[in-house]
């Protein structure tokens, strides 16, 4: 199956099963389930809940229903970043997928609520899950790492501290590393635990998703710099005065750091995915955003 149509379907199946999991809108009350249906559902990759799935797939795993609210709770969580990183204290963005950030909808208030509603609602759906206590056990320690003070809300606030004035390498390493590439690292990890993975593929796991997610980070900022706002789906050249790979190495060598964090992915990934290459595809299809 060509990667697009491989992608599409399975956002298609993630689709369907958020709003399963979601609170209606007529929820009491109404206002913050509106709200926490209005960022998860506007659209977006879901790649990293995807990577959960092909990774759980090709490492064996064949209870896609069982697994498909852990996918769920990882759009959750990463919905309730992003309405938190639009908001006027941190980034300040006015659009998001597209759409009004859920600040400029529902105003800053509602907004914060609606990010903690989604941060709890996806460890209720996780508990809520069928699948075996001492996987869950796993997942949460793996998870909860990923994204409290040693993972995205640490890069964040090291994000917050910095500025293009500070060129330093290990510092927006750091950033990069901490505010998205663990994330796209323990996705990639959930799948594994999910399948009942061995450590060796576990560690390629985690180490394949990490490369992956520094350069879709780079890639990311690339694309603020040069790319369309109809086509990114948010405001563009917004990070001019922080710290970033374009603000540090020029346009051209970002591209270059971009394609080798992607090699490098690909090469901790080809254990899990050396027939498909499903992975290869879906990362290969990352830097043609970029080309």
């Amino acid at each position: 199956m060509h990667i697009q149509n491989y992608l599409a379907e399975w956002k298609g199946k993630i689709d369907e099963k958020l709003v399963d999991c979601l609170p209606p809108e007529n929820t009491y009350p109404s206002t913050l389930s509106k709200a926490m249906r209005y960022t998860v559902l506007a659209g977006g990759k879901r790649i990293r809940s995807i990577l959960l799935i092909t990774t759980y797939r090709l490492c064996g795993g064949e209870e896609i229903e069982k697994v498909l609210p852990m996918a769920c709770a990882l759009e959750f969580i990463h919905s309730y970043s992003l309405i938190h990183d639009d908001l006027p204290a941190i980034d300040d963005d006015g659009y998001r997928r597209g759409i009004l950030s859920s600040h400029k909808k529902f105003g800053e208030d509602i907004a914060i609520l609606a990010g903690d509603a989604l941060f709890s609602h996806a460890f209720r759906t996780i508990a809520e899950s069928s699948i075996i206590p001492e996987k869950k056990e796993k997942i949460l320690k793996v998870l909860t790492y990923a994204i409290g003070n040693q993972g995205i809300i640490g890069g964040q606030v090291k994000d917050v501290e910095s500025d293009v004035e500070m060129k330093s390498p290990k510092l927006l390493r750091y950033i990069h590393s901490h505010k998205t590439a663990y994330f796209f690292s323990v996705s990639c990890e959930m799948g594994g635990i999910l399948a009942g993975a061995n450590k060796e593929k576990l560690l390629s796991l985690r180490r394949g998703g990490l490369f992956m997610g520094m350069a879709f980070q780079i890639i990311d900022d690339i694309l603020d710099v040069e790319g369309d706002r109809e086509k990114v789906g948010k405001e563009v050249n917004t990070d001019e005065n922080k710290l970033t790979y374009p603000s540090m190495f020029g346009l051209e060598f970002s591209k270059k750091i971009a394609r080798r964090y992607s090699e490098l992915s690909m090469k901790h990934l080809k254990l899990i995915d050396e027939k498909e290459e499903t992975l290869k595809n879906m990362i290969l299809l990352l830097l043609e955003r970029v080309k």
